[in-house]
């Protein structure tokens, strides 16, 4: 295309890189997917074409917020475009259709869920479709991260109007979910030929990105000030409401100027927080994810996670936020292994188990088939044995109400629920709706999993998005700015002595020999030479490697793992159940091939308590159970279970970290008892 109508509608001189492309196939009659990242431009791949073509283009986006964004942007170039969506009142909505049919308008914007009603059906009867635009495509997509079922009435109107090109774009869609918008949306079918697929601009070599592993909080809060003093302006996200406020009063004590936002405030509070933010009165926030739509400052200088995030479109969109002006900015991603843990728990929270659905259903049909009966969920969680997380029975009861199995009425003042229980159901319905669930169940496994593996491969930060996404850059992507590639990464700082590399080769001597069939707590366990039920119920007692490093403590071996993992010495293979196995570079090691960027310090001297059951701490830590138990009127074992009591009492956990691998211990636990648990352990520690 001619860049004269680039300039006479955008003022622009040149097209950004993808763009161009995108903009001709459409032209030249074909359909396209384009995936390119916030901020790149996708918006006037679609724009163009349609302000050129005879008829309208239907533009589909799934928030009122973006829709009247984009539509305020163009109206202020005095070009014909506007939306149809609940915002507007009966009467101007009847004058913008009348307008529509009359071809006034080139782009028409629309929810998905505008495409059932039967009115607006009538119009597009009226009109000349040259183009329909499906913006957030991955939204068609149940393998995308926000899924919206009406995206599925879309290949309707591609099918009704064969002769308007359909452009699909979107920031995030891995192969898997380019394939499932080509299917859902009908392209390549019904006389269609296959479209064209256009992945841009996921490259951001002005980022600096890095994966740092910190041990404890206190770690994190010292990356977090040197990234305020080195560079003033930037994002900190947490993964809980609770956690930015943990993180806004540390900030605060210490005199930083750091803003708070998440999504429990005030919607005028939080217009307010990210009003500020935007025009350069507040330069730090510390928020949740919510933080996110219409955030685009361009000089962002760093991002930090404190959290693990929960996939990598999530962390790439997050991370994309800074150095929007194109000049260096950092990103750093700060790891515990603890953090899986609330991924974990907001896993199970919105992907409740086959076992807790009908649980819950036989609960329900108990306690509401008469008359419905409101409780909040975690009243109703004291009545199941299959889950104690109050996020996994609100989206079973969704699930139930989906499948036709129960009534629902949200009470938001109270956080309750009234549940009212169907007398008949249709079991098959049911059926669907759970093996439905399962298979969302596995996708956002999957996606953890896989971000994961990007904080656990010992390979170019960069290169692994852009694979991540299929850019075609990541063939030649030369990097020089992540903790992998940069100059200061390849040199080695540390001094092994005989005796490190001796225990360094016991370590991963152990690990490959157990080939990938255990995680890091029974690997120390075992280096340790421990006794435990857990080393006796996996015949592990006489293993060769069964205290291969008995002087050792177990925090310092479940340490010396974690640096293996960060170094890409040993990779985690699953995330349910994390196991360890070697990489490469850690068969390498092994033969002394490379040295890994870990200090072991296997020289310095080493004390620590024997790891048999303490059996003064389980029965200190029984009787607490049984205090606790008694103030929160309580059953002990909806505390802790006996074989958590029993880890705690074997492992002597010395930080929240620790404490957080024992099972049992979930996030909600963690959050409710850690300090109390921790503080028994000291106390019965030897020093």
């Amino acid at each position: 295309m001619s860049h004269t109508p680039l300039q006479n509608h955008f003022g622009f001189t040149s097209f950004r890189e993808g763009q161009e492309e995108a903009v001709d196939s459409v032209m030249s009659g074909q359909d396209v997917v384009v995936v390119m990242p916030t901020g790149s431009g996708k918006s006037l791949c679609f724009q163009l074409p349609a302000l050129e073509f005879p008829g309208i283009t239907l533009v589909i986006s799934p928030l009122i917020s973006l829709m009247k964004d984009q539509v305020d942007g163009l109206v202020r170039r005095n070009l014909p475009v506007t939306f149809l969506n609940s915002s507007l009142h009966p009467r101007e909505m009847e004058e913008r259709m009348i307008d529509i049919a009359q071809g006034q308008y080139k782009l028409v914007y629309v929810a998905p869920e505008r495409i059932r009603d039967s009115r607006f059906n009538r119009l597009l009867d009226t009109v000349d479709l040259s183009m329909l635009a499906v913006d957030e495509a991955h939204c068609v997509s149940q393998w995308g991260h926000d899924f919206r079922p009406d995206y599925l009435q879309l290949k309707k109107i591609s099918q009704r109007f064969p002769e308007a090109r359909v452009m699909a774009l979107t920031a995030t869609a891995t192969g898997k979910v380019r394939e499932d918008i080509v299917t859902h949306l009908g392209l390549g079918k019904h006389g269609r030929s296959a479209p064209e697929v256009y992945v841009h601009g996921f490259a951001r070599p002005n980022l600096h990105i890095s994966v740092r592993r910190c041990a404890t909080h206190d770690e994190k809060m010292k990356r977090v000030h040197h990234a305020i003093e080195q560079y003033g302006t930037g994002i900190i996200y947490c993964s809980t409401r609770k956690q930015v406020e943990r993180v806004i009063k540390k900030l605060k004590s210490s005199g930083a100027k750091a803003t708070g936002y998440h999504g429990g405030l005030p919607d005028s509070e939080r217009t307010r927080i990210q009003t500020r933010f935007m025009n350069g009165s507040d330069p730090i926030v510390v928020a949740t994810n919510a933080f996110g739509m219409g955030v685009d400052r361009a000089d962002v200088r760093f991002v930090i996670h404190w959290d693990i995030p929960g996939s990598m479109e999530a962390y790439y969109q997050e991370i994309g936020r800074a150095g929007r002006d194109g000049q260096p900015s950092t990103c750093e991603l700060l790891y515990n292994y603890a953090d899986v843990r609330t991924q974990e728990f907001f896993l199970e929270g919105s992907n409740p188990k086959k076992e807790t659905i009908l649980e819950l259903l036989s609960l329900y049909r108990r306690k509401c088939s008469k008359r419905p009966l409101a409780l909040p969920a975690d009243a109703w969680k004291e009545h199941l044995n299959s889950t104690n997380n109050p996020m996994a029975i609100r989206t079973a009861t969704w699930i139930l109400e989906r499948a036709g199995c129960v009534q629902r009425e949200e009470d938001p003042s109270s956080r309750s629920t009234a549940v009212l229980a169907h007398e008949t159901f249709d079991p098959e319905r049911l059926a669907k709706e759970i093996q439905r669930a399962e298979s969302k169940a596995a996708r956002d496994r999957s996606k953890l999993d896989a971000l994961l593996g990007y904080v656990n491969q010992h390979r170019c930060r960069h290169q692994q998005i852009l694979a991540y996404f299929g850019d075609p850059a990541e063939k030649e992507f030369e990097c020089k700015q992540c903790d992998i590639c940069a100059p200061e990464a390849k040199t080695t700082h540390v001094t092994y002595s005989e005796a490190d590399w001796i225990a360094l080769q016991k370590i991963l001597s152990a690990v490959g020999r157990l080939n990938g069939q255990f995680g890091r707590a029974r690997i120390a366990e075992l280096l340790k030479g421990s006794n435990t039920k857990g080393i006796r119920d996996a015949r592990l007692l006489d293993h060769r490697c069964h205290g291969l490093l008995k002087e050792w403590t177990l925090p310092r071996l479940m340490k010396a793992l974690d640096a293996l993992l960060g170094d890409g010495c040993l990779q985690t293979d699953s995330l349910e159940y994390p196991t360890l196995s070697l990489t490469a570079r850690g068969k390498k090691a092994l033969k002394r091939e490379l040295q890994p960027e870990v200090s072991l310090h296997a020289s310095a001297p080493v004390t620590g308590s024997d790891v048999e059951t303490d059996h003064d701490l389980l029965e200190a830590l029984k009787k607490w159970r049984i205090r606790t138990a008694m103030i929160t009127k309580r059953k002990p074992y909806q505390i802790l279970h006996n074989k958590t009591l029993e880890a705690i009492a074997s492992r002597l956990p010395q930080d929240t970290q620790s404490l957080s691998s024992i099972s049992g211990i979930g996030p909600a636990k963690l959050e409710r008892y850690g300090d109390e648990i921790l503080k028994i352990v000291l106390s019965h520690s030897p020093r």
